[in-house]
């Protein structure tokens, strides 16, 4: 009896174990009967070098995105070197110009300075209006005007020195004066240039006076003291600025003392002892 009821147990525990397998096994043949979807291709993308999906599965900010990440952390790591030069240069009094004409040098002109009336006397075509225009502008008029004595004249007009844009800094610095910009430059550069501030100047309350297009003028308040110490951005100058470095409460109370030993010195003389 003992050894039936043992056989008997055995008999429906593997009878359990084969009900219990069933689902899994039905679940496993339906996963390999499926059809496999394909992969979405993917491509090296021209402008970062690394493997993208299709386009066709990307919105078009998510590529734009994409194609730019690359660019913009390039173009931060050259920030500082790039931008201290003009996107666009227009020519003034006392600025040196070459005009060459490919193939036709008696046409070319090289090293020409622009007289006060900004404008030069070039050979056939007459005068040319060079003050407040871009190197692009006048190459196409000289070439439209000589086209009718040359058959499609080439014309490069190019800047060889600047003269004609100027800042000028004023107040407690150690140099005082007008100076040229030949470059795009930094507050921080001009002040620089202008000896820097002195013991009396206050650095945390500079003035930026710049001229609008109505003629008005606008100050614009600089901390150079925040500047120096890297919590403030860098403030670029523009083309007729002028920098005021005012004095600080060290100057008044030096102001005073001088007074003060003045009025000293003349009792000293009007009322000798």
């Amino acid at each position: 009896m003992k050894s039936s009821v043992t056989c008997h147990g055995f008999t429906l525990a593997a009878l359990l174990i084969v009900l219990l397998a069933l689902p899994t096994a039905a679940q496993e043949a339906g996963k390999k009967s499926e059809p496999q979807k394909p992969k979405t291709a993917e491509r090296m993308s021209p402008d970062e070098g690394v493997p993208q999906k299709d386009e066709k599965s990307l919105s078009d900010a998510d590529r734009q995105a994409g194609r730019r990440e690359l660019e913009t952390e390039a173009e931060a790591e050259l920030q500082p070197y790039f931008n201290n030069y003009f996107r666009t240069l227009r020519f003034g009094p006392q600025d040196v110009v070459s005009v060459l004409v490919f193939n036709h040098d008696k046409y070319s002109m090289l090293n020409v300075t622009i007289p006060p009336d900004g404008r030069l006397n070039y050979p056939l075509i007459g005068q040319v209006v060079m003050v407040g225009r871009t190197a692009e502008d006048v190459q196409r008029e000289i070439a439209d005007k000589l086209s009718e004595y040359i058959i499609e004249p080439k014309v490069t007009v190019q800047i060889v020195q600047t003269h004609s844009l100027k800042y000028m800094v004023l107040g407690d610095v150690n140099k005082p004066g007008v100076y040229e910009m030949n470059r795009r430059m930094s507050l921080m550069e001009a002040i620089a240039e202008a000896g820097d501030v002195t013991r009396f100047g206050d650095r945390a309350k500079i003035s930026v006076l710049r001229q609008q297009t109505d003629g008005s003028i606008r100050p614009y308040p600089v901390d150079l003291k925040k500047m120096q110490s890297g919590r403030g951005s860098a403030f670029f100058l523009s083309p007729g600025d002028v920098v005021v470095v005012p004095g600080n409460k060290y100057k008044t109370i030096d102001k005073v003392v001088q007074l003060l030993t003045m009025g000293s010195l003349w009792r000293t003389i009007a009322y000798p002892r």
